[in-house]
C-alpha cells in the first residue's frame, strides 16, 4: 500500500521548501514505489529550481535558490542512503 498521500510532486515542492524533512524516520513508512516515486519528483523539482535564474544583484532570491536546492540535495542523499539500505533500485 501506498504511503504518499495526494500529490507526489507536491511533496517534493514542499521539501525544496522546508515544509517537510526526508529523514529515515519519515521514510519508514514508505514501499518501494513510493522511494521511486519521491525520488524523481525530487529530481524534477531540482530541475525546475536549478532553471530558475534570479537576479544576481538580488542575494535574498539567489540565496532562497541555493537553499532550496541545498535541502533537495539532502533529502536525495537520504533517499539513495535508504535505498541502499534496503535494497532498492532506482
Amino acid at each position: 500500500m501506498a504511503f504518499i498521500q495526494g500529490n507526489p510532486l507536491a511533496v517534493a515542492k514542499d521539501v525544496a521548501e522546508g515544509y517537510v524533512f526526508v529523514t529515515p524516520i519519515f521514510l519508514k513508512k514508505f514501499v518501494e514505489s513510493d522511494y521511486k516515486e519521491l525520488y524523481h519528483n525530487l529530481i524534477k523539482v531540482q530541475k525546475l529550481v536549478r532553471a530558475e535564474s534570479p537576479d544576481p544583484r538580488d542575494h535574498h532570491a539567489v540565496r532562497q535558490r541555493n537553499m532550496r536546492l541545498q535541502r533537495l540535495n539532502n533529502s536525495l542523499v537520504v533517499l539513495k542512503h535508504q535505498c541502499k539500505v534496503k535494497k532498492i533500485l532506482l
